[in-house]
């Protein structure tokens, strides 16, 4: 990955308004406005069987993986839907 031309947001969520398209229109809008400053929009996120299918919906593909990342970085577990994430799972997208 180039970083020259790196920008990232980071934990952007609020499970109250999950469903009713507010990400993806947020994503549109990010691809949108900056397709012709960056080719691929990058996503980093659990593997989550709520949120990878979302991203994936959205046009991203799977594009790498940190084993074990939410074990090693953080102090509990951490669950989203009955699940327990392990893996930084990466998908990215391409703008142009």
């Amino acid at each position: 990955m180039n970083l020259r031309n790196h920008s990232s947001l980071h934990k952007l969520f609020y499970s109250l308004d999950q469903g009713k398209g507010y990400a993806k229109h947020l994503i549109n809008f990010i691809a949108k406005k900056y397709q012709n400053k960056y080719q691929i929009l990058q996503v980093g996120t659990g593997d989550s069987p709520l949120t990878i299918p979302f991203y994936e919906k959205c046009g991203f593909k799977r594009s790498g993986k940190i084993k074990d990342f939410f074990v090693k970085n953080y102090d509990h577990p951490i669950f989203e839907a009955g699940h327990q994430l392990l893996d930084m799972i990466y998908l990215s997208k391409r703008l142009n």
